[in-house]
């Protein structure tokens, strides 16, 4: 009986011990931890930097849970919040250049990864901490697809030449002022003198320097540009009534408009509409993409950018391209 019992002892402990193993195998390889999760940070003004069902619709797919913090917390609440929930990647939205001091450091003290939408972070700030990527898109981008569609319909007749002194007659209107959209207006005709084109900017002032306001009754016998640029779909709708009011767009020479939207939708609105004859526009959905290619390498720990196709500049600025829609070829 003793050495029956023995035998059962010695058997328990083998049993034991195998077990011990298995279990030291699974928690080793992470089978009991959280799964690895991405957290998403709103910014102050909610703006739709990138598409969030989209976003949603990758990580679902790829089985990666997914949390939003709440708009009314502050930045560094909501990181506490979202790494509680086993966020390892924070997706930040920015209306500044300016990063959070406090966000900044929940994440180096978690070693956190930090994915900034939106207004783009200053180079020092960026460059701060080596786990921050920002992914976004340039004024310039957008600016340089413009110019070429200018050029192009320049050359090509579609915005006439109507005083024969072979410059780009243009104003650029401007609802919103600011860093951005100057680059914007600047990289845009830049990019059409890089064509050929040469331009000359309308500017509407009155007897005294002042600038008129883009109505009717204030540009009423002002001089008809051959072009019209703005930065907003908003903009671009309101130019052209402001143009059909005072008759700009009758004749044989009508003045164009191009413009830059904030989506692939009302880029095309504004084409099928006739508003426009080019749309340069960002891409919330490709924005998105490749915000979620970049945390799901980072949940690998990749590194971040494996695979991108696209180059950071020096603080690690990742910049998707503007896309463009254009009615120039029906027009030719």
């Amino acid at each position: 009986m003793n050495r029956f019992s023995h035998i059962i002892i010695q058997s328990l402990i083998v049993l034991l011990g195998f077990a011990l193993c298995i279990l030291f195998y699974f928690y080793s390889i992470g089978a009991f931890q959280s799964p690895a999760a991405v957290g998403y940070i709103h910014s102050p003004k909610e703006l739709p930097y990138l598409d969030l069902d989209a976003l949603k619709t990758t990580f679902s797919q790829e089985s990666v849970p997914f949390y939003e913090a709440d708009s009314s917390l502050s930045y560094a609440q909501a990181a506490d919040y979202l790494i509680q929930q086993g966020a390892q990647v924070l997706i930040v939205n920015q209306d500044t250049d300016t990063i959070d001091s406090d966000l900044l450091q929940i994440a180096n003290e978690t070693g956190t990864t930090l994915l900034f939408v939106g207004r783009a972070p200053s180079d020092d700030a960026l460059s701060s901490y080596d786990k921050a990527w920002y992914i976004g898109s340039s004024s310039a981008l957008g600016g340089e697809l413009l110019g070429y569609q200018l050029a192009l319909a320049f050359r090509d007749g579609i915005i006439a030449d109507s005083n024969g002194d072979h410059l780009l007659q243009y104003s650029f209107y401007l609802s919103n002022n600011g860093p951005y959209y100057q680059e914007l207006a600047s990289h845009t005709m830049e990019e059409c003198e890089h064509y050929g084109v040469f331009s000359d900017q309308i500017q509407y002032v009155s007897e005294n320097g002042e600038a008129l306001e883009f109505t009717a009754e204030q540009l009423a016998g002002q001089p008809k540009p051959e072009a019209l640029l703005c930065s907003t779909t908003q903009d671009a709708r309101m130019l052209h009534d402001l143009a059909a009011q005072l008759g700009w767009l009758d004749g044989d020479a009508p003045v164009r408009i191009a413009a830059i939207a904030q989506n692939p939708t009302d880029a095309q609105a504004l084409i099928a509409d006739g508003i426009c004859f080019a749309v340069s526009y960002y891409n919330p959905t490709a924005i998105a993409q490749t915000v979620a290619d970049f945390a799901l390498n980072s949940l690998m720990q990749e590194y971040a950018a494996q695979n991108i196709e696209l180059q950071p500049d020096e603080s690690g600025h990742f910049f998707v391209p503007f896309e463009l829609i254009t009615s120039l070829e029906s027009q030719n």
